[in-house]
């Protein structure tokens, strides 16, 4: 007999998770492989928006292709998205750069990137400014679990020379970003090589793990091939 009280169903909740999981490692792939489709010197001066709009596109391509897995057919991905966060309507809503969704029955998870350039005239504290990171953790952006992503399109220097600039910016944003596990370099097969892991809590003081990743336009492509698999 019941006694009123809803008992998790804790089943549901590990798939949930489990489906989470997958959606940030298959994100990560779909990243490095879009950028490994792009001539990056020819975007050395290109807007965010063209740099998005173009890797987006890759994605979806890589995703399409004859020989793509199975697992291509559970995702898809979408540029500017509009994100429903409470108290905005219509035009209001914020714009995602990036969404990756991950289909199933039931409550979807939604992996968001937000994307900054890294260059002369775009710097370290705009990438974390409200406009950027800040913009996940004070909730303007919702999400639908713990993760969420941002992308560094670094258009002067290199990927090392960013990711260090970057680290030492968030040092001095510990408290304003609630940061509780620095700046840290993060591996998995198939992520793009200059990946990197912070933890907030965030404004309603929960968890907040996100993923950073730089992609260069100032070189032709020299990472290792991402693989699908």
């Amino acid at each position: 007999m019941s006694n009123g009280t809803e008992v998790p169903d804790t089943n549901s909740i590990a798939l949930y998770a489990a489906y989470v999981e997958s959606l940030r490692i298959h994100a990560l792939t779909l990243i490095a492989l879009g950028y490994e489709r792009l001539t990056p010197a020819t975007f050395i001066a290109a807007e965010e928006d063209t740099i998005t709009g173009e890797l987006t596109r890759e994605m979806k391509a890589a995703m399409e292709e004859e020989m793509a897995p199975e697992w291509t057919q559970h995702y898809s991905v979408a540029e500017q998205v509009r994100a429903n966060t409470a108290g905005k309507e219509g035009k209001a809503r914020p714009i995602v750069d990036i969404e990756f969704e991950r289909h199933k029955h039931g409550r979807r998870p939604r992996l968001r990137f937000e994307a900054k350039r890294l260059g002369a005239n775009h710097s370290a504290a705009n990438y974390f400014g409200d406009g950027g990171l800040e913009a996940f953790v004070s909730g303007y952006y919702d999400r639908t679990h713990e993760d969420a992503g941002m992308l560094g399109y670094v258009q002067s220097h290199d990927e090392l020379k960013w990711a260090m600039k970057l680290s030492a910016e968030s040092k001095r944003r510990t408290s304003a970003l609630s940061i509780i596990q620095e700046w840290s370099a993060f591996s998995q097969a198939g992520c793009p090589p200059y990946t990197y892991h912070t933890r907030h809590h965030d404004h309603s003081g929960a968890d907040l793990d996100v993923f950073h990743v730089l992609l260069g336009f100032i070189y032709p492509a020299a990472s290792p091939r991402a693989t699908l698999v």
